[in-house]
């Protein structure tokens, strides 16, 4: 009897247990929207002391269709502190069939070597299955590692990305007695919860369940501020034998200056050098760009990732025999160079990225992948890019500008503000003058000035590609319909705000159209903006403009119209006003020749999601104003 009560539960196990796998029973709520759905994603990291942990993740995927096969790829990053376990896989059909199971011949493991890292102990163990022909399937990983490395504990991100939607998630951190966890939780529907364990240590647990996909809306806030996630970090760790206590942005500061502390010495030849290379200057400024100049002459940036010295930096004097180093040698070794000469800088850690967003302020954590040092100048703070090898000194760029940094020092470090470059700072002033011909056709010549952050693509097509490569790079950007690049030349002019100056001539095909004695002409030739998104349904998101949107452009066009036409009529001036920028143009006619001036000036903020109405109202009228047309009728 008891063999047969038994039995119907035994059967119906593995029933329960293959739910997870078949696409069919998915609700259609998680199925809106998504290009995949994680049925179940399971996160237990295991802190066993403050210098090592264990960490499996086990993850169910049902990939809806081919955009969502990305998740059918698992690749997990290792290197001398941490070690893969265990990679499992599996592949079922629609039905929840298996189809395959990763064999050890399917994972590959190789270096993460790239061209800029000379030295890199990093490398992959990865694994994908092929492309599947029928929609949808389902994958699933298991991954097991071993983490030395526990200045960094894991960041819980469930929904991951746009169009993904969550059937159940669970992140569980496990911590021994006497090491705390440190945490944050951003966009959770519901708080984590932390019960005893054996040994009196602590179990934190944290749950996502049923949550549809999510698509970011334009120029919404970063996705860390939408997505559910948790930050976790220690309050003590050990790495490398190098021990870090850390509850605040003094504490991280302090380890920094620790683990980097008497490796800035210079060969005695060099520093007498350095005493040489500025004793006709007078001034610090004067003195810090002579050197910044000579390590700009002299060195180049290599990457270098070995263990723990992925933070701990090359010593200066190694650096002055190799002639190159990572952002933190490069660092440092300028750091020696200026107090050879005299000059106290301070190395600044920053989340460096062009579109990577600030670090959180309210978590002291290693949030940081880059450096940069810091000169304090009486009330004008120098910032230099150390990297750069053809940069001013003082310019960050939109890559470390306005973000905090941790200003690392001695005692005390604290969190500062990079320089932020605002729309005064960031001009495209262009001058264009057009004749056109009877046909339509017509001849430009194009003169454009970009200064602070409108100039960095352009720094970074003159230093990295040659002659051919700049000339494709042009006719991808310039947006004329039909045209020849006939000539093209670019020039720096570096400063505390850098500019570069373009110069293009170009011949337009139908620049104007022709229909019997009339010609049609659309003014504005280079710099027309588009119209904004529409709202498809109500906005969640703040409107948030960022640095991209600091900026003022010019335009002033004078077109030489051919013999015998004039204008049918003439345009009002116009003027747009908006919380989001202005925006301006005017016309004059004298003679055979007219001249367009259009000028816009934008504002970074952050503004209510209600606002998103105003801002489509407003380029609506900006675009519409960038189409406008002059009609010339050719008089007998």
């Amino acid at each position: 009897m008891k063999k047969l009560f038994f039995l119907p539960l035994l059967l119906s196990q593995p029933v329960l247990a293959q739910t997870e796998y078949q696409a069919d029973v998915l609700p259609q709520a998680l199925r809106e929207n998504a290009h995949a759905v994680v049925r179940r994603h399971e996160t237990l990291f295991t802190v066993k002391s403050s210098g090592e942990a264990t960490q499996r993740i086990h993850s169910i995927v049902t990939v809806l269709d081919e955009q969502g096969d990305n998740h059918a790829k698992m690749a997990v990053a290792y290197d001398k502190l941490s070690k893969v376990t265990n990679l499992e896989g599996s592949l079922y059909d629609a039905a929840g069939k298996l189809i395959k199971k990763l064999k050890k011949t399917d994972i590959s493991d190789y270096s993460s070597y790239t061209d800029y890292n000379l030295f890199d102990d990093n490398r992959l163990k990865s694994a994908s299955f092929p492309k599947q022909p029928v929609y949808p399937y389902t994958v699933e990983f298991t991954v097991e590692t071993n983490e030395r490395n526990l200045m960094f504990y894991p960041t819980w991100l469930p929904q991951n990305e746009e169009h993904l939607s969550v059937e159940q998630a669970t992140f569980t951190v496990s911590m021994p007695k006497g090491l705390a966890l440190r945490y944050k939780e951003m966009n959770l529907p519901l708080a984590g919860v932390s019960t005893p364990s054996a040994g009196g240590g602590t179990l934190y647990s944290w749950k996502l369940a049923n949550t549809p996909a999510m698509e970011l809306e334009p120029i919404s806030p970063p996705a860390r501020e939408q997505l559910p996630m948790v930050y976790t970090a220690p309050a003590d760790f050990d790495v490398d034998d190098y021990k870090g206590h850390l509850t605040s942005w003094s504490d991280v500061g302090q380890f920094y200056y620790k683990l980097n502390e008497g490796r800035d010495q210079l060969p005695e030849d060099l520093r007498q050098r350095v005493l040489e290379l500025v004793k006709n200057e007078t001034t610090t400024l004067s003195k810090v760009r002579k050197i910044y100049q000579y390590l700009q002459e002299h060195t180049r940036y290599v990457s270098i990732q070995l263990g723990i010295g992925g933070w701990q930096t090359i010593g200066a004097d190694k650096v002055a025999v190799s002639k190159y180093g990572d952002c933190k040698a490069l660092t440092n070794y300028t750091k020696a160079l200026l107090k050879a000469a005299g000059i106290p800088a301070y190395p600044a850690l920053v989340r460096a990225g062009d579109n990577e967003p600030d670090i959180l302020t309210d978590f002291p954590s290693f949030q940081f992948n880059h450096v940069i040092l810091c000169v304090p100048n009486d009330r004008d703070t120098l910032f230099l890019e150390c990297t750069s090898g053809h940069g001013p000194a003082g310019y960050m760029s939109d890559f470390t500008g306005s973000r905090h940094a941790l200003l690392v020092l001695p005692d005390g470090s604290h969190l500062i503000k990079t320089p932020a470059y605002q729309s005064a700072d960031n001009l495209q002033q262009r001058r264009i003058v057009v004749t056109l011909t009877e046909r339509g056709d017509a001849t430009a010549n194009v003169r454009t000035r970009y200064t602070g952050l409108q100039q960095d693509d352009y720094t970074s097509v003159i230093h990295q590609l040659n002659l051919d490569d700049q000339r494709s790079w042009l006719l991808k950007r310039i947006r004329i319909p039909a045209y020849e690049l006939m000539n093209f030349a670019f020039s720096e002019q570096p400063g505390p705000i850098p500019a570069v100056t373009e110069t293009l001539t170009l011949a337009v095909r139908q620049c104007a159209t022709v229909s019997g004695t009339r010609l049609f002409l659309t003014l504005n030739l280079m710099s027309a903006l588009s119209p904004a998104p529409p709202v498809l349904q109500a906005r969640r998101a703040a409107v948030d403009l960022g640095p991209n949107y600091d900026f003022s452009d010019s335009d002033t066009i004078t077109y030489q119209i051919p013999q015998g036409y004039t204008p049918e009529f003439t345009l009002e001036p116009l003027v747009v006003e908006s919380k989001f920028g202005r925006y301006q143009a005017q016309l004059t006619v004298n003679g055979d020749r007219i001249t367009y001036i259009r000028h816009i000036a934008m504002h970074r903020g952050r503004f209510p999601a209600s606002t998103y109405s105003e801002w489509i109202d407003f380029r609506k009228k900006v675009a519409k104003a960038d189409r406008a047309q002059m009609v010339f009728v050719k008089r007998n």
